[in-house]
């Protein structure tokens, strides 16, 4: 049974326009392994069970909270009206909070194992800090705010990179991964103190740590393991090493539970991509979100499975193959390329190379229904909507335009039926 933090509120800091994007698309609504990255901590928080999640919006609200709402129920929202930095996107959620605690984070970074926050969690009551900062080595810092430690190696303060002396940047290696713990009391108290930056005239939530140090609140960090898995966006260029990160932590975790991933580098997936045991996926294959592969398959190399395709267990999708919207049952054979979308597929059919469901007329999209133990024969081109009858033949460059019976050979433009077939 999953624990439970009842006695914590989450909040998501989502307001900001991501100016260093360089992009019209909201910053948390760019994908990361297919799904957006404010979907990263909301997932997060919602496994941690807390009492409360809110959401911080400002930059295009309506078009975040729409994302947020298709995936998550139960998240609260607080809107930030003025754009004008990370402590005053947390002061508006503060009157939604009714919990001794908060846990904070950034909808741009995190750790992906929720173990790190619960252990964070009781650090912070455990030591009855005010201020639970999580921080990280890095020996790359880029625009992370690092941690400076007096000589006691008690927090000082965070240190912002615009604020950094050059000279010392190197030996800086303790970076702020974004996410804090705070007790309520404390915090309401003490974040109208902070002020707006002298150059960027924003209000910055780390600025708080220097705050209650002066109050003699206490503050820690909670140094997070190397081993631990963390990303941080702040333009496109961190997005393609986030993507990395992601995926890495995503492939090593099916191999542990016994996929074998010939090449983690040319395997692209997703969180919501799941596949069986002793399954065997090939180089440059793309498995989006929504896609579920049984036991015991084989995809690959060169195979797109887009969301919403289901492979049963025993079956094999070959090179240049694409699906969507598809389901197969258990022992399907597709090896060479083709085409599937729409279609639903019985179990020990053979579909040849250069199969194509034509699932569009150009203004509506329908179904394709292929029985059990039907094959079809290579170059068909099978029309939406039709119906193919178990054990039916289909010759090659068949066009299907009409459903096809049981245990029938057709063949030709548009196809007819030439005869039964017995003994199958």
């Amino acid at each position: 049974m999953s624990k439970s933090f009842k006695f914590i509120t989450g909040v998501v800091l989502a307001a900001g326009k991501g100016v260093r994007m360089n992009s019209q698309l909201p910053k948390v609504l760019h994908k990361l392994c297919g799904l957006p990255l404010i979907y990263y901590p909301l997932s997060l928080l919602s496994s941690l069970h807390l009492k409360n999640i809110i959401v911080v919006l400002g930059h295009k609200k309506e078009e975040v909270k729409e994302e947020i709402v298709k995936e998550f129920k139960g998240i609260n929202f607080a809107c930030q009206r003025v754009l004008n930095g990370s402590a005053k996107a947390l002061e508006s959620a503060l009157k939604y909070v009714d919990t001794p605690y908060l846990l904070v984070m950034c909808a741009d970074s995190s750790f992906l194992d929720k173990k790190v926050f619960q252990k964070a969690i009781s650090f912070h009551i455990s030591k009855r800090n005010a201020c639970t900062v999580l921080s990280r080595e890095s020996s790359s810092p880029s625009s992370l705010g690092r941690i400076i430690r007096d000589s006691r190696n008690e927090i000082l303060e965070i240190r912002e990179e615009v604020d950094l002396d050059r000279k010392n940047m190197p030996s800086l290696k303790e970076v702020n991964a974004g996410i804090y713990i705070f007790n309520r009391e404390e915090l309401s108290k003490q974040i109208k103190k902070v002020k707006p930056h002298p150059k960027k005239k924003e209000y910055f939530l780390t600025d708080i740590i220097e705050i209650f140090r002066r109050k003699n609140y206490k503050v820690r960090a909670f140094k997070v393991g190397e081993r631990e898995i963390f990303y941080s966006v702040n333009s496109l260029k961190d997005l393609i090493e986030a993507e990395k990160v992601v995926r890495t932590y995503l492939i090593e975790g099916l191999i542990d539970k016994g996929v074998r991933i010939l090449d983690p580098q040319t395997t692209f997936l997703g969180p919501k991509t799941f596949i069986g045991k002793n399954s065997v996926i090939y180089p440059f294959t793309f498995l989006e979100n929504n896609v579920k592969i049984g036991n015991s398959c084989g995809v690959g190399p060169f195979v797109h499975l887009r969301e919403g395709t289901v492979i049963g267990d025993n079956s094999y999708i070959g090179n240049f193959t694409e699906l969507v919207r598809t389901k197969l049952s258990s022992r399907v054979k597709m090896k060479h390329f083709g085409y599937l979308g729409d279609t639903e597929v019985g179990s020990k059919v053979n579909i040849g190379a250069g199969v194509v469901t034509a699932n569009f007329d150009g203004k509506k999209k329908s179904k394709t229904k292929i029985s059990d133990s039907a094959f079809i024969g290579s170059d068909t081109i099978i029309v939406a909507p039709v119906k193919i009858g178990k054990s039916a033949f289909t010759g090659a460059g068949s066009v299907i335009t009409k459903d096809v019976e049981d245990k029938t050979l057709v063949v030709g433009v548009p196809a007819k039926k030439v005869r039964e077939i017995k003994n199958v």
